[in-house]
């Protein structure tokens, strides 16, 4: 993950109109992800939020998305 980090803030200093975009995603893919980590493991729907509990600019810095908690 911090690979796909690291590549996307290299591609928002490359290109800053990307921000929006991403922005406009965020929340749509966090519920997409959600849905294939529920359908590929046994976990409880109940233990990972239906909406992020952190913002974009924390999914993006490796410190604090290492420092998130549930």
């Amino acid at each position: 993950m911090i690979n796909f980090r690291l590549q996307i803030q290299e591609g928002l200093e490359t290109s800053p109109s990307l921000k929006s975009f991403l922005q406009d995603v965020f929340t749509k893919q966090y519920k997409n992800s959600r849905k294939l980590l529920l359908n590929a493991s046994e976990l409880d729907a109940h233990l990972m939020p239906e909406d992020p509990e952190f913002t974009l600019e924390q999914a993006l810095d490796s410190v604090s998305a290492c420092t998130i908690t549930t």
